[in-house]
């Protein structure tokens, strides 16, 4: 209940820096993907508080207990970095601000998502590939969670890599409730995961890659939470957008 309601308070602090930026001097399509972002978050604050609590008493005494420890160890910092690469000055200063918003978002993902285990990664793709050796993969180590690293490339020679390119490139997001659905060539290369959700991280009409939360066993992760991977994933989106 209390990660519930951590992730509920979370969206809407996401949804407070959606609306804190609007007045700030961006392109139109920038300035719609904030609004809608913070319309989403909203949104989604208010079913994750119905699903994981029962009543609205529950509900403020879960909030009041996991307010001040959501505000102080994520989403405060990153408010900040989110305001600061739209007005910073400097693209070295946006640059570095970028990779600690990168950091956070994975961090939250891992953490309000799923069950403790749960594990997060950011794929970006490989610049100036050529066509048919594209690659997308998990740069920096750009992943948080349970031990155990993810598979980091991912490349368009093999089926794997080109569904991933092609959810990155039309800006689909995509559950398996559990890999063993799938067909043979799309299953992954071990076990450490049986259930995943993979959102494109896009802004406008530019991709920048996936964020993926995966778990180790199936009903780890439900429908519902795509909604809110894609609000990680959409925001994030908006911060790699800024120029520089």
């Amino acid at each position: 209940m209390g990660k519930g309601m951590i992730g509920a308070g979370g969206l809407a602090v996401l949804a407070y820096v959606a609306q804190m930026v609007i007045g700030l001097d961006m392109a139109n399509w920038l300035f719609w993907t904030i609004t809608s972002i913070g319309a989403l978050a909203t949104l989604t604050t208010v079913l994750m508080a119905n699903r994981r609590v029962v009543t609205a008493h529950q509900a403020a005494e879960a909030a009041t207990k996991n307010q001040r420890r959501a505000f102080e160890d994520v989403l405060v910092p990153l408010a900040l970095n989110l305001g600061q690469i739209v007005s910073t000055a400097t693209a070295a200063e946006r640059r570095a601000l970028k990779q600690q918003t990168k950091l956070a978002i994975v961090a939250l993902t891992a953490n309000l998502i799923g069950p403790s285990n749960a594990r997060a990664c950011f794929l970006e793709e490989t610049a100036n590939r050529p066509p048919g050796q594209r690659e997308i993969k998990c740069h920096n180590n750009l992943w948080s969670g349970r031990n155990g690293a993810p598979v980091t490339i991912f490349r368009e020679s093999d089926r794997r890599g080109r569904e991933l390119l092609k959810m990155m490139d039309e800006g689909k997001s995509l559950f398996v409730p559990d890999v063993d659905q799938l067909p043979a060539d799309l299953k992954p290369d071990s076990d450490s995961y049986r259930t995943y959700i993979t959102c494109p991280v896009s802004a406008g009409d530019t991709a920048f890659g996936l964020l993926t939360v995966d778990c180790v066993k199936p009903g780890d992760l439900h429908q519902d939470d795509v909604t809110m991977v894609e609000v990680f994933a959409r925001m994030l989106g908006v911060a790699l957008a800024v120029r520089g």
